[in-house]
């Protein structure tokens, strides 16, 4: 006996509110959400290396 029914092979995983769609919406959503998160990571780390090189020119004087 098989664990899976046959006749269950397409499980929509929003119970059908994106229909056909349902996968795309999920990653495509993950995905964004990890764009948005790598920018903000990179704007951050160029904000700490500008703020890093004026401490160093500070100290050159």
């Amino acid at each position: 006996m098989s664990p899976i029914p046959i006749e269950m092979k397409d499980l929509p995983l929003l119970h059908g509110s994106g229909g056909a769609y349902d996968e795309l919406l999920i990653f495509g959503g993950i995905g964004v959400l990890l764009l948005v998160l790598g920018f903000l990571s990179w704007r951050a780390s160029k904000g700490k290396d500008e703020r890093r090189n004026k401490r160093k020119a500070r100290r050159k004087r």
